[in-house]
């Protein structure tokens, strides 16, 4: 594949040829061991040199990077390239779907590395959380992608960026409440979307950033209090959520989603 890959980019072949050997690439990342250090480098080097005159193989190559999210966290080289790229396409609208699937990948795989990009991500994943032409779905993985950042982080800079995604949230519920029509929708929405950021917050999953960080990783954890920060979180949106329930007591659909979010 990679002689393939090679030889499309020197003769300056179609982005189609192209992108059908990306797509090979992706289909084999289950069978590729953590170490493997002869092939793959050779092939995400040649990355960069594709044609990427089309969204569709940019959108391809963004997919398969996060495929690689657990070879690239033994490969921070390789890594740091792969982010730059991720966090390039989100400005484009219509590589948003691929680029943050990309990143929460990464991400999720490589939380310590991935938490010095936090300033870079977080005034990104704003302006798209901001967007209301973005689906629903890229919203919420846009807000899975600033918990694990955050997940890793001191306390009061989980609370600081906190405060910045979740206020207009909250005021969103408040003003739902505050109307006579029904917004039982947008209540679910928005109870969903903050479910999401708190469980991504919470996230401690396993870690590809190596042994040498294993204790960096602990330290990290007992320094954010992360489970002191969710407590506080849940205890000043319980009186929010208790008004919901008393307006939408007799609402199945509100009064699933307060239950299978856990918020009670």
């Amino acid at each position: 594949l990679v002689n393939y890959l090679s030889i499309s980019i020197e003769q300056n072949q179609s982005w189609q040829i192209q992108e059908s050997i990306i797509q090979l690439i992706g289909a084999i990342y289950e069978y590729i061991p953590s170490d493997e250090d002869q092939v793959l480098p050779r092939i995400f080097l040649l990355l960069p040199k594709l044609n990427f005159s089309n969204s569709i193989i940019i959108n391809t190559t963004l997919i398969v990077l996060g495929r690689y999210g657990s070879w690239l966290g033994n490969h921070k080289d390789i890594l740091q390239n792969c982010v730059h790229l991720c966090i390039n396409a989100l400005s484009n609208s219509e590589l948003i779907q691929s680029a943050s699937i990309a990143l929460k990948e990464l991400i999720k795989e490589n939380r310590i590395y991935m938490s010095k990009y936090l300033n870079e991500i977080f005034p990104i994943m704003k302006s798209v959380l901001d967007n209301i032409h973005v689906q629903s779905n890229d919203r919420i993985r846009c807000l899975s992608i600033i918990g694990y950042i955050l997940s890793v982080h001191p306390s009061k800079i989980v609370i600081d960026h906190l405060n910045i995604i979740l206020v207009p949230e909250v005021n969103k519920l408040l003003d739902y409440l505050s109307r006579i029509d029904n917004n039982q929708e947008n209540i679910c929405t928005t109870l969903n979307f903050i479910c999401v950021l708190i469980t991504a917050i919470g996230y401690y999953g396993n870690q590809n950033d190596g042994e040498e960080n294993e204790q960096q990783l602990k330290t990290t954890e007992n320094s954010s209090n992360t489970s002191e920060v969710l407590c506080c979180i849940l205890r000043d949106l319980d009186p929010i959520l208790q008004m919901i329930l008393k307006k939408y007591s007799d609402n199945i659909q509100v009064t699933e989603v307060c239950i299978k979010k856990n918020f009670f």
